[in-house]
């Protein structure tokens, strides 16, 4: 952008020149910080992370980063809560575009496999805390997942795909589910060319898991009356 010239009065005395803009580690340093501590995370984990190293992989002076948080656990919390923001919209966004008893899975899985890639390091990062140490950020990946299973229920409700079952029942089944969708998430991220493979056999476990749920509540019904 063209930089306005300066304004002289006749006595040639320049005007106050307006305060610049705020360096660009001001404007973004916060989201430099994330994503330097996701790449560093995904190849050698979150609890391995050194303030230091994390400022230097995201190029700002270490003192930045306590202007945008508190210390690493909370930014690590941030990281997991923002990417699981874009999941649970994106994946909600893939199930409306289903038609009436369509099987979800190359449109809302094939979504899921391509997020995945393109936000592989913090998607490998969620995945290994979900199991890592107890603390905050196992237990914001743990509240990811059961806002994915909860979301899948009501999406798939409202289009007419779950079949009439006890809902509590279906969540634990959805539950069972969206875990095992997610491993396959990432043995896709270690060997895509299985893709066609992966997606092939999550549709068949979506197919058994959805025959078995009718006929366990079938019989479960018929035992109450």
């Amino acid at each position: 952008m063209a930089r306005t010239p300066a304004v002289y009065s006749a006595r040639r005395v320049p005007e106050p020149r307006p305060k610049a803009a705020p360096r660009a580690e001001m404007a973004n340093g916060k989201k430099l910080l994330m994503e330097a501590a996701t790449r560093l995370a995904a190849r050698q984990g979150a609890t391995s992370l050194v303030l230091r190293e994390v400022a230097r992989e995201a190029g700002l002076n270490h003192n930045t980063f306590y202007r945008h948080f508190a210390d690493l656990e909370t930014m690590m919390e941030v990281i997991v809560e923002s990417f699981g923001d874009q999941l649970r919209q994106g994946l909600s966004d893939a199930r409306a575009t289903l038609r009436p008893g369509e099987v979800p899975t190359q449109k809302v899985i094939g979504w899921l496999f391509d997020f995945a890639s393109t936000h592989r390091d913090v998607f490998i990062v969620a995945m290994r805390e979900r199991y890592g140490p107890p603390g905050p950020v196992r237990e914001s990946v743990h509240r990811l997942i059961e806002h994915l299973t909860k979301d899948t229920q009501r999406d798939l409700t409202m289009i007419g795909f779950l079949p009439d079952v006890e809902p509590s029942y279906m969540r634990r089944l959805l539950d069972v589910s969206v875990n095992e969708v997610f491993r396959h998430c990432i043995e896709y991220l270690e060997e895509p060319r299985r893709r066609d493979e992966l997606l092939a056999t999550t549709q068949e476990l979506w197919e058994t898991m959805l025959t078995g749920a009718v006929a366990l509540d079938g019989k479960a019904r018929a035992r109450r009356k």
